[in-house]
């Protein structure tokens, strides 16, 4: 018997997730549910939390190290923030065209909002903005998976490792020696 691929599997772990949560919103069991289906969702996306900013550190390091050239970094990065402002335009325009024809269609159900409170953080500025990229401990960054500022962090650790690079196996090989 041929073994299922990685996406394949995926694939059926999604159905199969789908089917058991409509199973359980349909017999209208949100007890079990809540006691024991839920606790492994939040299992599932702490790992996640717990696994993403070593990854994104590391990555971006490596990528960084791979380079050698400080001129090919620069390049790259404008091209990388280039990419994200053109994504994420596109992608505010298909979420603006959806929420307008679902609200033409009357698709979006009424919440009620008699209780709601929301209460806005005060804007401290673009100089606060540009500074809070920044960390003052890496640690704390890394713990609250700040990831703006584990990428600066990473991005500005990085080229100081290139000298090294270049005079030592040891200091190319950590990274890409993680599994």
């Amino acid at each position: 018997m041929k073994k299922l691929t990685l996406p394949k599997q995926i694939l059926i772990a999604l159905v199969a997730g789908v089917v058991v949560g409509l199973i359980c919103y349909f017999a209208d069991i949100p007890r079990f549910t809540a006691n024991y289906l839920k606790p492994f969702g939040d299992i599932f996306v702490n790992l996640l939390k717990f696994i993403v900013v070593p990854v994104v550190l590391f990555s971006m390091i490596d990528g960084i190290l791979s380079m050698d050239d400080m001129k090919k970094v620069g390049a790259v990065g404008w091209k990388t923030v280039a990419y994200f402002l053109a994504t994420t335009a596109i992608a505010c325009v298909i979420g603006l065209v959806c929420a307008s024809v679902f609200k033409g269609l009357n698709l979006f159900p009424v919440l009620d909002t008699a209780g709601a409170e929301y209460e806005a953080k005060e804007f401290g500025g673009f100089m606060k903005t540009l500074v809070d990229i920044f960390p003052s401990n890496m640690w704390q960054s890394f713990s609250s998976a700040n990831m703006l500022q584990v990428r600066s962090l990473s991005s500005s650790a990085a080229p100081s490792l290139l000298p090294a690079k270049r005079h030592s196996f040891a200091a190319t090989s950590f990274p890409l020696s993680i599994p």
